[in-house]
């Protein structure tokens, strides 16, 4: 959808009044981005925009995607090119999340998962298995990953991060291989992974079989409100006053989730899909170099 609002001067002549719109559309908003200083978020919407034809998940196809072998999807549904850790590492969401991780991903359920990875390459008991040797993150994600945090909340603070990447999973992978210790199958772990695996799509939830519309901020050509100018502009807007918009926020105008599906309907482009970064390598807590199995 061409979601507009318009802003309009009177310049009086001897012959008219000239009428001036400013019209905004949210194929826009990349550039909106970029002219914040952003750098990751314009160039994910930028490929969302890219992608032909038309693709929009369900909850059911996002879950499956998103839960299942990356491997395993067409190349027009994933993109591991975009996102590097270099980048999310400047984030406090990210770098509180690798640290909690690190302390924590050797848990009960790590360990079990760890175990199906190595089961499902050979006999871990009986032979040396190895992990974490694959170049590509989507296989790493498949064979190698271990364990995930949540990070992200919806109150985060409105920069490159919250428009690229909002709530994701931060996850783990390890490289090593097993062997023995002590006459006891054991891991032994060389290095963890950290990367990023998050959806990029505009769905909206649904509860107790109602459709609730996602915010997306109001946004412009010059790039998008502060929080404390979205409850203004919001309030002004919802009780229809178009005359304090224009005087105050002339160009802006709010964007939800639906007004990407209404532009795949009219464009027949547009395409969902799944996130994947890159990954970054560290050393692991001695407490966890080993791991009995």
């Amino acid at each position: 959808m061409n979601r507009v609002l318009t802003t309009t001067s009177l310049q009086k002549s001897e012959t008219h009044n000239e009428v001036e719109f400013d019209y905004f559309h949210i194929d826009m908003i990349p550039d909106a981005m970029r002219n914040m200083g952003w750098v990751m978020a314009p160039k994910l919407m930028s490929h969302w925009f890219s992608i032909d034809p038309a693709f929009e998940f369900d909850k059911n196809t996002k879950d499956k995607m998103l839960k299942g072998n990356p491997i395993e999807l067409n190349a027009s549904e994933i993109n591991s090119s975009i996102v590097t850790m270099d980048w999310a590492k400047n984030y406090s969401q990210v770098k509180d999340g690798m640290k909690r991780l690190k302390l924590g991903w050797n848990t009960p359920n790590g360990r079990d998962v760890l175990k199906r990875r190595l089961m499902a390459k050979g006999d871990f008991s009986k032979e040396c298995v190895f992990l974490g040797m694959e170049n590509d993150v989507k296989e790493l994600d498949a064979y190698a990953q271990v364990n995930f945090t949540l990070i992200g909340e919806k109150t985060d603070t409105i920069n490159d991060w919250f428009g690229a990447m909002g709530n994701s999973n931060l996850k783990v992978c390890v490289k090593g291989n097993s062997g023995i210790l002590h006459s006891k199958s054991a891991f032994f772990v060389d290095k963890i992974g950290f990367y990023l695996k998050d959806t990029y799509d505009f769905l909206d939830e649904n509860k107790f079989g109602y459709r609730i519309p996602e915010f997306l901020g109001v946004w412009s050509k010059q790039g998008i409100l502060s929080k404390s100018e979205t409850l203004l502009f919001m309030s002004s807007y919802s009780a229809g006053l178009i005359g304090d918009l224009v005087r105050n926020f002339s160009g802006y105008c709010p964007v939800f989730n639906h007004d990407f599906r209404r532009w795949q309907k009219k464009h027949r482009t547009g395409g969902d899909y799944i996130i994947l970064s890159d990954v970054f390598w560290t050393e692991p807590e001695d407490k966890d170099r080993v791991i009995l199995l």
